[in-house]
C-alpha cells in the first residue's frame, strides 16, 4: 500500500509544468493579465477563476465547471485583475479540473504599478489661446492626471515626460526633443502617471509656476478584483473521439473540502466517505517525506467528517510556508490534496 501511495505522490509531482504550458503577464494601465497558454485540458472544459491574495502571494486557480469529455485538447486562458497596489507579487497557477486533484502549473515573479508615465497626449499647434495658462490635476484611482491648457510652447513641439517622487512631492518635468522653430503657438498637453501607494503627495511642476498643489490617492480595495477572463476555443485535439459526448467521472469514494487553502493558523478539512471505510490520514511535504498523522487507520461510518491541521509536525514543531501533501488512505483507496501553508 505504501508503494502505491509513494507512486501517486510521484505522479502528482512529476505532473508539475508537464506538457507546453506557457505562462506570463501583461500589464495596462491598472490591470495586471496573468496569461496561461497551451495548456491541455479535457475537451469540455468550460472555466471560472478564483482569485487569493495572501500577502504578496496570489493564487489563481483555473476551476473547469465543464462535462468530461472523451478527448484532450489545448485552451489558451487569461484572467485579468485590477485594484491591486503596487508591489512586487508571486503569482502562483493552479487548476481543478473535474474528477482530478489541483494540479501547480507553475510561478510568476511581477512588478506591478512602478510609478512612471502611463499615458500622454497632445494638441496640434492652436489657432488661439485662452487668456492665461493652467493646469488641472484629476486622481483616477492610483493614477494621476495632469491636464496643461494653453502654454506658448515651440511649434515644433514634441513633449517628453518625466515623473518621480522625493518623500511625498512628485516632481514632473517636460522636455521638448523636437527641433526648434521660429515661432511659438499654444498647446493643450495632458499626462498621467501611476501607480501610486495611498497618501497625499505635493505636486512640483514648471518651477512652481503653478503653486504647489496637492493631490489625494484614496485607500485601495484589499482586491484584486476579477475585471475578466478569457478562454480560447479548443485547438490541436490529442485524441480522435467525439468531444461532443460527455462522460461525467464515477463517484469518488470521498469528497474532500479544505478551507481556507492556503491557511495561516488552521486549515479545516471537512471529508464525506461513501461507504463504511479503514481510514487513514497522513500529511506528507512536497518531497513525499512523512510529516504528521491525521488520523490512525481504524473503520470510520459513511457520512460527513471533519479534521483540522494547524500547521504542526509530529514532534509538535511548527512547520515553515510550503506545499503540503495531505493523504486520505482507505483500504483500496488512496486520494491526496495540496495544502498550502502560508506563515
Amino acid at each position: 500500500m505504501y508503494k502505491y501511495l509513494l507512486l501517486l505522490i510521484f505522479f502528482i509531482l512529476t505532473s508539475v509544468g508537464l506538457g507546453q504550458d506557457s505562462l506570463f503577464t501583461s500589464i495596462s494601465g491598472d490591470t495586471l493579465t496573468i496569461h496561461h497558454e497551451q495548456t491541455e485540458r479535457n475537451c469540455g472544459a468550460e472555466f471560472t477563476y478564483d482569485v487569493d491574495l495572501t500577502d504578496n502571494l496570489i493564487t489563481i486557480t483555473e476551476v473547469d465547471t465543464g462535462a468530461m469529455a472523451f478527448c484532450m485538447c489545448f485552451f489558451d486562458l487569461s484572467v485579468s485583475l485590477t485594484d491591486l497596489n503596487p508591489g512586487t507579487y508571486q503569482i502562483d497557477v493552479w487548476s481543478d479540473d473535474l474528477g482530478n486533484d489541483p494540479i501547480f502549473h507553475g510561478s510568476l515573479d511581477v512588478n506591478f504599478g512602478v510609478l512612471g508615465l502611463i499615458s500622454q497626449e497632445e494638441s496640434e499647434c492652436l489657432a488661439t489661446r485662452d487668456d492665461t495658462s493652467f493646469i488641472e490635476l484629476l486622481v483616477s484611482g492610483n493614477s494621476l492626471n495632469l491636464f496643461w491648457n494653453t502654454p506658448l510652447l515651440n511649434c515644433g513641439l514634441e513633449p517628453t515626460w518625466m515623473g518621480w517622487l522625493t518623500n511625498d512631492t512628485f516632481h514632473v518635468t517636460m522636455q521638448d526633443s523636437g527641433l526648434p522653430a521660429d515661432c511659438v503657438c499654444p498647446f493643450e498637453l495632458s499626462a498621467s502617471f501611476g501607480s501610486f501607494h495611498s497618501g497625499t503627495y505635493t505636486l512640483d511642476f514648471w518651477n512652481g509656476e503653478y503653486g504647489y498643489p496637492q493631490f489625494h490617492i484614496a485607500a485601495r480595495r484589499d482586491g484584486p478584483v476579477i475585471a475578466g477572463g478569457y478562454q480560447s476555443p479548443c485547438y490541436n485535439p490529442t485524441s480522435n473521439a467525439n468531444p461532443g459526448i460527455a462522460l461525467l467521472p464515477d463517484a469518488p469514494w470521498i469528497d474532500v473540502k479544505c478551507y481556507p487553502n492556503p491557511f495561516n493558523s488552521q486549515i479545516s478539512i471537512a471529508y464525506e466517505i461513501q461507504n463504511p471505510e479503514e481510514l487513514e490520514i497522513l500529511i506528507y511535504d512536497i518531497t513525499g517525506s512523512f510529516i504528521t498523522c491525521l488520523r490512525s487507520r481504524s473503520w470510520i461510518e459513511e457520512g460527513k467528517h471533519i479534521a483540522t491541521w494547524s500547521g504542526i509536525g509530529q514532534q509538535g514543531e511548527s512547520l515553515g510556508s510550503g506545499v503540503y501533501l495531505l493523504a486520505f488512505r482507505g483500504y483500496s483507496n488512496t486520494t491526496v490534496n495540496r495544502l498550502i501553508l502560508l506563515n
